[in-house]
């Protein structure tokens, strides 16, 4: 399943194209998803303070993206 996912041992997303490691949470779909479109829903069932925790570089254009 493609789209982007929450990595909790590395605390940070990861676009994934194909199957996702197992323990990793599904954020969205979309696969062009921004930082703040993530947080957002991440906010739901992510507290506050680890939302600050994570490294959002994985998503962001020109950033540390790794697929999976």
């Amino acid at each position: 399943m493609s789209g982007i996912f929450y990595d909790p041992g590395a605390r940070c997303l990861r676009r994934v194209y194909g199957t996702p490691e197992p323990g990793w949470t599904f954020v969205t779909h979309n696969l062009g998803a921004s930082v703040h479109h993530c947080r957002r829903i991440m906010r739901e069932w992510v507290p506050t303070e680890e939302i600050f925790a994570i490294d959002w570089s994985g998503i962001e254009p020109g950033g540390g993206l790794r697929s999976a």
